[in-house]
């Protein structure tokens, strides 16, 4: 699978995810429901815009479906 089928795997799969921003923070958490059910995986937003996930998925590929379930939230808000 190339890096743009990827991509859109993620997108795909991150509708279901449910992003929560921590209360004064500039960290995020998202609900495992497959590594580690019931277990939080913390996302962040770096100065420059990139999104990182701490999900083993983010870790080996690069992309997740967490992170593009918070670009997604984050472009909702800037659109």
């Amino acid at each position: 699978m190339d890096r743009l089928e990827q991509r859109e795997r993620a997108r795909m799969r991150a509708r279901g995810v449910r992003v929560v921003k921590l209360a004064g923070q500039d960290r995020y958490l998202a609900r495992s429901r497959t590594y580690e059910p019931g277990s939080y995986f913390e996302l962040w937003v770096s100065p420059w815009g990139h999104v990182r996930c701490t999900c083993p998925g983010f870790t080996h590929r690069g992309l997740c479906k967490h992170a593009e379930a918070l670009r997604a939230r984050l472009r909702q808000r800037v659109g």
